[in-house]
C-alpha cells in the first residue's frame, strides 16, 4: 500500500522501501495495527468506485482516483498517515537532505563547555520493598514532587514507564528516529472525532518535557479565574507566583536571545512589526543552547533544561531512586487506603509499598490508572482538553531554512484575550510537523524557502479517554466556537507571513493548493468544513480535573483523590480546565504546591 502511495506522491518507492525495512523495527503492536488498519481501508474504499481495490489498480488509476477522495473523508485521513510517515523520513535520505542544504552535523563544543552524560535510573536489584513516597511518572509533575521530597530527607521511588535516553543517541540519531522511540506508539496517537487530531505525548525520562518546545508562560488570570467557575477550585494568586518563581529559577526560565531566534521567528517579526501586532520572543528553559533546532525530539547539546537535567537529577543526587522501563499496573487500594503499587520493571512484576503515592503519568495515562486500580468517580477521563492546533506555512522569496535557530522561539499574543489563541513562529527538523503538515509533496524541494506559524487555540471543547481501544487515545470533537478560534488564528497567521513578504500561503486544510493573497484566505475558511482541517495537539489536559468537590472533580486543591486517602494526583490531568497557554510551567508548579501541602502533612 505505501509502496503504491510513495511511487505517486514522491515518484520512487525508496521512501516505501525504507519505512519497511528500517522504520518498522522500532512500531510498537498498537502502530502496526493501526498502519494495518490504515492500509485495510485505503486498499478496499476503490471497490465501490472502480470495483478493484486500490492494489489492483495500475499507476494512472490509482492516481486519478487518488485525486477525487474528499478531504473530509476517513479514508483521505487514513492516507494522510502513511503519507505523514513518507515525509517523514524523506529528508533522513542523506541525497535529498543535501539538495535542501539540511546539515545535522554534530557541534564540535568548545573546550570551556560540558556535557554531563550521568545515568539516572538504578537497577531492580537496589528496589526497597518499602518508600516513604512513590511517584508514577517522571515529567513536568513528578519530577518536581520527586525532587521537593527528596531533598527534605524523604525516601523516594520514581516509576517511570519509558526507557533513560542516552547521550550519543541525542547526539548520533536523526530526530525521525528518536521521535520513534520517545513518543508513545512512536507518535502515532490521536483522537477519534470530528475532525481526527494528532497528540503526539512522550514515553521516555521525563515525560514529555524531554520532548516538547520548552515554551513556558504563566497563566493569565483569566484562565486561574475560569478555573475557579468551572470546579470552584481556588488556587491562591501569592502561592502560585511563589512556585513559579522557585521553578523559574530551578530552569534557568529567560527570553531567547536574537542571536538564538533563526529565521522563521525572523519572518514573523518582520510581519507583526509591519502589522503593528504585539509580538516577542518565549521563554524557555535556557541551557546552552546552540539553536539545533531539534528542541522536541531531545536537545542534544542540553540547550533545553528540562526534567532530566535538573529536577530529577538533583533527586537522585538526594537519594531518590529512578526506575524506567517500569510500568505501574495498579494502585493497592484496601479499605479506601492506598498502600503501594503492582510495578513491572523490564517484565519483572513486584509489589512495592508507600506511606504516599502520586500519580504522574499524565493526562491520557493517569484516568486510565485511577480506573483500573478502582478509584471511583464520574469526572475520571472526562473533560479533557487539548489545545487544538494548525500550521500556516509559507512560501517566501529568500532562503529562510527554518529548521536552523530554536524550534519555537516567537510569539505574537493578539487574540490571546478575545479568542484565547496564540500565534507561535515553529519550524521542527524538515519533513516533520507544522512545516510539513500543508506542504505538498510537489513543493518538498521548496523546503529551503519556507517560514512556518503555529496556531495554537485554548478548546472550550472536551473530550474523553476511553479504556480498551481499536485505535486512538480518546473521543473529542472540536465545537464550532472553537473552530472560529482557529480560524481567526490562521487569518492573522496568513497576514503576518503576507506581510513579511510570502509569495503562497499553504493553509493546514485537506487537499488545498496554495493561494497568494488574504481575500482568498477568508473565502476558503468560511466554505471549508470541520473535517477538512489539518489539526494537531500537544498539551492533553483535566482528565483527573481539581475541583471544590468529588462531583465536579477528581482531586481537590491539594491534589489528593476524593474517597482514597495517601492518593495525590500531581500532573497535567488535574488541571481544572485550559490554561490558555502552554502549560508546562504551570503544571510544574502546581506539583511543588501539592508536595508541599503533603510534607506539611507528613511532618
Amino acid at each position: 500500500m505505501i509502496n503504491g502511495l510513495s511511487e505517486i506522491e514522491l515518484g520512487t518507492q525508496w521512501p516505501a522501501l525504507f519505512i519497511n525495512k528500517e522504520i518498522m523495527p522500532y512500531l510498537t503492536s498498537s502502530t502496526k495495527k493501526v498502519l494495518k488498519i490504515a492500509s485495510w481501508i485505503i486498499n478496499f474504499s476503490p471497490l465501490f468506485s472502480r470495483f478493484k481495490t486500490f492494489n489492483m489498480l495500475n499507476y494512472e488509476e490509482k492516481r486519478k482516483w487518488l485525486s477525487k477522495i474528499k478531504g473530509e473523508s476517513l479514508t483521505y485521513n487514513m492516507i494522510n498517515l502513511l503519507e505523514f510517515l513518507l515525509s517523514a523520513v524523506y529528508y533522513v535520505n542523506q541525497e535529498n537532505a543535501v539538495k535542501i542544504n539540511y546539515k545535522r552535523e554534530p557541534y564540535i563544543l568548545p573546550s570551556h563547555e560540558i556535557i554531563q552524560s550521568t545515568t539516572l535510573s538504578v537497577p531492580l536489584k537496589v528496589l526497597n520493598k518499602k518508600y516513604d513516597v512513590i511517584i508514577v511518572g517522571s515529567g513536568a509533575g513528578g519530577a518536581v514532587a520527586a525532587w521537593n521530597f527528596a531533598r527534605k530527607g524523604y525516601n523516594v521511588a520514581i516509576f517511570e514507564i519509558g526507557p533513560e535516553p542516552t547521550r550519543e543517541e541525542f547526539l548520533n540519531e536523526h530526530p525521525v528516529y528518536r521521535a520513534l522511540k520517545y513518543y508513545w506508539d512512536n507518535g502515532v496517537t490521536f483522537t477519534w472525532g470530528s475532525p481526527i487530531i494528532d497528540v503526539p505525548f512522550g514515553r521516555v525520562l521525563g515525560g514529555t518535557v524531554t520532548l516538547n518546545s520548552g515554551t513556558m508562560f504563566r497563566i493569565p488570570d483569566e484562565a486561574l479565574l475560569n478555573w475557579k467557575k468551572e470546579t470552584g477550585a481556588n488556587i491562591r494568586n501569592d502561592e502560585l507566583n511563589l512556585a513559579y518563581k522557585i521553578v523559574e529559577d530551578k530552569l534557568s526560565v529567560k527570553s531567547i536571545p536574537q542571536y538564538l531566534l533563526g529565521n522563521n521567528a525572523l519572518v514573523m517579526k518582520e510581519g507583526a512589526e509591519k502589522l503593528g501586532l504585539h509580538h516577542y520572543p518565549v521563554k524557555r528553559p535556557l541551557g546552552s543552547c546552540h539553536g539545533m533546532g531539534e528542541c522536541a525530539f531531545g536537545c542534544p547539546y542540553d540547550g533545553k533544561l528540562d526534567m532530566r537535567l535538573t529536577f530529577l537529577r538533583e533527586a537522585v543526587e538526594y537519594g531518590a531512586s529512578i526506575f524506567t522501563n517500569a510500568e505501574v499496573k495498579k494502585i493497592i487500594i484496601n479499605n479506601g487506603k492506598a498502600q503501594g503499587v503492582l510495578v513491572s520493571i523490564n517484565g519483572t512484576n513486584v509489589i512495592v509499598e508507600a506511606k504516599v503515592i502520586i500519580v504522574s503519568a499524565g493526562a491520557i495515562n493517569t484516568p486510565k490508572l485511577l480506573r483500573i486500580s478502582g478509584v471511583k468517580n464520574s469526572n475520571i477521563g472526562k473533560h479533557l482538553h487539548i489545545h487544538p492546533a494548525a500550521g500556516v506555512t509559507a512560501l517566501m522569496n529568500y532562503r529562510i531554512e527554518g529548521w536552523k535557530g530554536t524550534m519555537q522561539s516567537y510569539c505574537v499574543d493578539n487574540l490571546l484575550k478575545e479568542f484565547h489563541t496564540l500565534l507561535l513562529a515553529t519550524f521542527p527538523p524538515p519533513g516533520i510537523g507544522y512545516s510539513a503538515g500543508s506542504l505538498p509533496f510537489s513543493e518538498l524541494d521548496k523546503y529551503p524557502y519556507l517560514a512556518s506559524i503555529g496556531v495554537q487555540t485554548s478548546d472550550d471543547s472536551e473530550g474523553n479517554i476511553f479504556g480498551r481501544r481499536i485505535a486512538g487515545i480518546a473521543t473529542y470533537n472540536v465545537k464550532e466556537h472553537d473552530v472560529e478560534k482557529i480560524k481567526e488564528g490562521i487569518i492573522l497567521a496568513s497576514e503576518i507571513l503576507l506581510a513579511a513578504g510570502a509569495i503562497k500561503i499553504f493553509l493546514p486544510i485537506k487537499k488545498l493548493n496554495s493561494i497568494t493573497n488574504i481575500l482568498d484566505v477568508n473565502n476558503i475558511l468560511k466554505n471549508t468544513k470541520l473535517k477538512s482541517f489539518k489539526l494537531s495537539a500537544y498539551h492533553p489536559m483535566s482528565t483527573a480535573r481539581m475541583s471544590a468537590d468529588q462531583d465536579s472533580g477528581v482531586v481537590d486543591v491539594d491534589g489528593k483523590v476524593y474517597g482514597v486517602s495517601n492518593l495525590y494526583v500531581a500532573d497535567a490531568s488535574i488541571l481544572p480546565s485550559t490554561t490558555y497557554v502552554n502549560p508546562q510551567l504551570t503544571i510544574n508548579a502546581l506539583s511543588f504546591l501539592i508536595s508541599e501541602k503533603i510534607i506539611k502533612g507528613m511532618s
